[in-house]
């Protein structure tokens, strides 16, 4: 067994959700220790390791670190030790390439290197977002960081496939959740109330035609898969409740889709005399690659598949991207099991690739 491998395993049965990875950072720290570089504490739960080459710009590498609060099913002999916790989203293997480059490197002369390298174990990708906080300690200023990459395990392509786009990758996602407040009253006497459910239902189809006046090259989502009102069959609801989701890769698209909801709301209280509540979370940005670090990248990584669409999920990776350059991939695993399922598993060779990857993209000028 490789030590990539054992890292995965190792790390694999004791998941953290996010800020609680304290195992998880303890483990992480105690491999970067035996290696000739600078252990750096991050935030509560998360680490750096600095290595040093005497060049003046570093390029740093990311790995997430949190794990889901799911109970895992996969019957493997290293599962999770933690129930109700599980490595369902790969950051298992993320932190095992990062530690076994961080090994490689320490194996390496430097003399020959064209950039210093920061790896980030960072905490807190799955919920609150540990991205934004780690770039608000300074530690990209501290070190002269110029550009970062990120790679995250991808079930649907080919196992061990690098693959990504020259700009926008992944969406800006933002929460929602509308609250229509009527008055009820029995059915049989509808016009002494304001019917909660079938305000919502009017304002669902109207946000919906809304959507669709944007472009079709405008990647976007704006759809709700919630929708609750009312608790018996002859009364007209005073609340109704809608939950969906807003994504979007242009700042311009979402704050349109923003400002569109808030004038159809509007227009639908004074029609009807009901309030309604528009809560919406910022959600991270969208995760849009350099083009040009994609170019210097692909240039040294000769098997790198160009994706033919962006993704519509959600990585804080964007955080990184909007304070320096910063291209993310993805490492196939070629399995079909979805992230964030309780049977997620992959062949640990596609470790190997990640890593060898990491190791070509030392040479990029920056």
């Amino acid at each position: 067994m490789n030590q990539a491998t054992q890292f995965r395993r190792d790390l694999h049965q004791i998941p953290e959700t996010s800020f609680t990875e304290f195992k998880t950072k303890e483990y992480v720290v105690s491999v970067l220790k035996t290696l000739h570089c600078e252990v750096i504490e991050l935030l509560e739960t998360g680490a750096a390791a600095y290595f040093d080459a005497g060049r003046p710009a570093t390029l740093a590498y990311r790995a997430d670190m949190d794990a889901l609060p799911i109970q895992e099913e996969t019957g493997l002999d290293f599962a999770s030790r933690h129930p109700g916790k599980m490595h369902a989203c790969g950051h298992d293997g993320h932190m095992a390439m990062l530690l076994g480059l961080a090994q490689e490197l320490d194996q390496l002369d430097r003399s020959g290197w064209k950039n210093n390298i920061l790896l980030i174990f960072q905490p807190s990708e799955e919920t609150v977002g540990g991205a934004k906080p780690i770039c608000d300690t300074g530690i990209f200023e501290k070190y002269n960081v110029k550009a970062i990459f990120g790679t995250h395990l991808w079930p649907f392509i080919p196992a061990g496939s690098i693959a990504s786009l020259p700009a926008e990758m992944m969406a800006h996602a933002s929460e929602v959740t509308v609250t229509v407040k009527g008055k009820s009253t029995h059915c049989a006497k509808p016009d002494e109330g304001i019917d909660a459910l079938a305000i919502g239902a009017e304002l669902l189809c109207r946000l919906y035609a809304m959507e669709k006046k944007i472009a079709p090259n405008q990647y976007r989502i704006l759809k709700f898969g919630n929708f609750h009102a009312g608790t018996v069959r002859n009364i007209l609801p005073e609340t109704a409740v809608l939950e969906g989701s807003y994504r979007s890769f242009q700042d311009a698209t979402f704050d349109w889709m923003i400002d569109q909801t808030k004038a159809i709301m509007r227009q639908l209280e004074q029609e009807t005399g009901c309030q309604i509540v528009f809560d919406y979370t910022e959600g991270y940005p969208a995760v849009i690659n350099d083009a040009p670090l994609f170019a210097k990248a692909q240039a040294l990584l000769p098997q790198l598949q160009v994706l033919d669409k962006p993704e519509m999920i959600a990585e804080d990776f964007a955080f990184y991207q909007r304070k320096i350059p910063g291209v993310f991939f993805f490492l196939g695993t070629g399995t079909g099991i979805a992230l964030h399922n309780c049977h997620f598993n992959f062949d640990e060779q596609v470790l190997q690739e990640g890593i060898k990857t990491d190791l070509a993209l030392m040479n990029i000028d920056l």
